[in-house]
């Protein structure tokens, strides 16, 4: 199983994905930010190509191994799709939690107090970017996923809002927000 962390920067992808691996049992968690600390601590802005390429070297790894693995990503580029095409093409599956917030204000302001609390940060306009292309690239590529979880992580605790199985929608709640109604609308129910 290939399971991916999805979503924009500062919406809570590495909290949630910490909540679920143990759970799950999940051994191998690629993180490039993780594996860009882990090359120069002090400086890991300067290392996130060399940590990107070393993230598709071990989930590569995984795939040939067949190994189950994990991997956080914002969507925005093309490499986890690819990753995530190869892997089926190798028999796995693919079980996505794509977390969102509701306004990409929300997320320039967490990334900004994940700063403030000495974490790294996000250019305002790569977020912003990313908020639209993310949610394209989820859009575009729902037919690799086997398993879709959309997280709702706008208000304090995440809450999943929609679960789909092969594209069909197994369940969501009464009242979807707005950003995920644009997932729905790509589902069938």
């Amino acid at each position: 199983m290939m399971y991916v962390f999805a979503g924009n920067n500062g919406s809570g992808k590495s909290t949630i994905r910490n909540l679920i691996v143990d759970r799950l049992g999940i051994s191998v968690n690629i993180d490039p930010d993780a594996l860009a600390r882990g090359i120069d601590a002090d400086h890991p802005d300067r290392r996130k190509v060399s940590a990107g390429k070393e993230a598709i070297k071990l989930a590569r790894e995984c795939i040939s191994r067949k190994w189950d693995f994990s991997v956080e990503t914002t969507l925005a580029g093309g490499n986890v799709i690819r990753l995530m095409k190869d892997a089926r093409a190798n028999g796995f599956e693919i079980m996505m939690f794509y977390v969102g917030l509701g306004d990409v204000r929300l997320n320039i302001e967490r990334v900004a107090a994940r700063v403030r609390n000495g974490g790294h940060d996000i250019p305002t306009e790569d977020i912003i970017r990313r908020h639209t292309t993310s949610l394209q690239n989820l859009l575009s590529n729902l037919h690799l996923i086997d398993h879709l979880f959309v997280v709702d992580n706008s208000e304090a605790n995440g809450e999943i809002v929609l679960e789909a199985e092969r594209e069909v929608v197994k369940f969501q709640v009464d009242q979807l927000p707005l950003w995920v109604e644009t997932i729905k609308k790509h589902l069938q129910s």
